[in-house]
């Protein structure tokens, strides 16, 4: 993973996209005060679909698939 200040990305930006889109490369802009929290992560949109893909599969509510009714169960 590459790390870019938002100055030093903004002057590689053309590099930026070649490294995420034909190298799977992961890109993190870092504002210049270090504070990682407020960074943001550029990853090719392929890769942004899949991930949306499984955050939305992930949020979905587990379908009830039954239940076994030990009463309805015929005892040998």
């Amino acid at each position: 993973m590459k790390r870019y200040s938002p100055a030093a990305a903004q002057q590689a930006l053309l590099q930026i996209l070649d490294e995420v889109n034909h190298k799977q490369e992961t890109v993190v802009v870092t504002p210049t005060d270090g504070n990682d929290a407020k960074s943001a992560v550029i990853v090719a949109k392929s890769e942004w679909e899949v991930l949306k893909a499984a955050l939305e599969t992930a949020q979905q509510p587990v379908q009830d698939a039954g239940y076994l009714d030990l009463d309805k169960i015929e005892w040998g």
